[in-house]
């Protein structure tokens, strides 16, 4: 296949940029730029006793078709066990198991009432819900409220959406990101995760990526873009582009960029981002045997994952537990803080853990806070301004963000850019996308 002499810049190293980066490269010169010291974004992994772990909870559900395409290419994946999880939401030093018809039962957080009504919007979100339908500017509190009643919405739903996800009422929430995010059947779905991870698949886009020539550079510095003249300034050297891709964040990618259309960088600078504090851990034994998902309600930590449910196999137990909204207070905190400040929310929970190992890890930008304007403020994978594209989770609303969706919008501004820019490509050689 010959190539274009047209240079493509790609800004990001995460799925959505590796994706993209690995169909363009085979048509193009492809050059991407990460400014982190490591590869995969939110989907990395570190080492720990010789296995790869994820830097934070990720898991595969069936309905995961990019996700498992890509592990399939890349992958060993012909033993894949899929299993059905318990998600449990923990208050007051209580766990209660809620996805299950006796584990709601039990549920005496909420009134008999309460649970019927919990329960039956269980059975809407999974036989009847039409997402698509929803109006943009819905709220997810009007739309709760209508289907679970008031004191439902306010005992689950504002601490798992508003209080715990994004730290903003939930009455500024979009219910059409809500719902898509409910209509994922993320608690009754099948689950799984490879035995051997995925850093196989991020390791077979950059081995593909360079096979083609292409370049993948981490420890990045852009430090200025100019689309008139096509050309950024990275660690104080000029690289001239014809086509860009930025799947960073709008707010970095407004920083360095001197050309921006006033109207198009006011627009963009209303998308704000929700960190997140993530603590991995070993422990001795599970936690809590047999369930993957918790969700704390009224403390510091919002999330414990027991990744080892999924995939026991590593020397200890691997956990996670995670802080969403609010977590900008823990960000300038040392590690030793956080470290000590959330293990003890650990063990309020489970006072016989035994902590073998830890590791901390803070993410500004890890994902777009989906408000009840964020449709009209989001851009589209082609930008007015020519040679210029977007992609990554931030245009994949109204989805939920995970590896698929990331992977998905790699795939679909590549098929635009190729669409675009090389037409001596054949159809038969274009990505296809549903």
């Amino acid at each position: 296949m010959i190539k274009t002499k047209k240079q493509i810049v790609i800004l990001g190293a995460g799925l959505s940029g590796l994706a993209a980066g690995e169909i363009l490269s085979k048509h193009f010169n492809v050059k991407i730029f990460e400014t982190k010291p490591y590869i995969g974004g939110l989907a990395a992994t570190f080492e720990k006793n010789g296995k790869r772990i994820p830097l934070f909870y990720h898991h595969i559900v069936k309905s995961n078709k990019y996700t498992l395409e890509y592990l399939k290419k890349f992958c060993e994946i012909r033993n894949l066990k899929w299993k059905k999880i318990r998600v449990a939401i923990g208050i007051d030093k209580k766990i209660f198991v809620i996805n299950s018809f006796f584990g709601l039962l039990k549920f005496d957080y909420l009134s008999f009432y309460e649970r019927f009504r919990l329960g039956l919007f269980g059975v809407y979100c999974l036989f009847f819900m039409k997402p698509e339908k929803l109006k943009d500017d819905l709220d997810a509190e009007t739309w709760l409220r209508k289907y679970v009643g008031k004191s439902v919405t306010d005992k689950i739903f504002y601490h798992l959406y508003a209080r715990n996800k994004f730290n903003i009422p939930l009455n500024k929430i979009s219910a059409k990101q809500f719902a898509n995010r409910l209509y994922e059947k993320e608690t009754s779905d099948f689950f799984t995760f490879p035995r051997q991870g995925y850093q196989c698949m991020i390791d077979g886009l950059k081995k593909e990526i360079e096979k083609n020539n292409g370049g993948i550079k981490i420890h990045s510095r852009v430090e200025e873009i100019n689309l008139n003249e096509k050309y950024l300034i990275e660690s104080g050297e000029k690289i001239n582009f014809d086509i860009l891709i930025s799947t960073i964040p709008f707010e970095i990618f407004i920083k360095i960029n001197k050309e921006l259309p006033n109207d198009f960088k006011e627009k963009v600078s209303r998308i704000r981002y929700c960190p997140a504090i993530s603590l991995c851990f070993g422990t001795e034994d599970f936690l809590k045997k047999g369930v993957y998902w918790i969700n704390l309600f009224n403390e510091r930590v919002h999330i414990i994952m027991q990744h080892s449910v999924l995939a026991d196999i590593y020397d200890n137990k691997i956990n996670w537990c995670l802080r969403y909204g609010g977590s900008e207070e823990d960000s300038k905190l040392k590690d030793v803080e956080i470290e000590r400040i959330y293990l003890n929310i650990i063990k309020k929970y489970f006072p016989k853990v035994k902590i073998k190992w830890v590791k901390v890890v803070k993410e500004k930008y890890a994902e777009p806070i989906y408000d009840i304007e964020y449709k009209k403020h989001m851009p589209d994978y082609r930008s007015p301004i020519p040679g210029l594209y977007f992609a990554g989770i931030q245009l994949t609303y109204p989805k939920i963000r995970n590896m698929n969706s990331a992977l998905e919008s790699g795939i679909r501004v590549a098929d635009m850019v190729l669409k675009d820019n090389n037409p001596d490509t054949t159809s038969d050689e274009m990505v296809s996308i549903d």
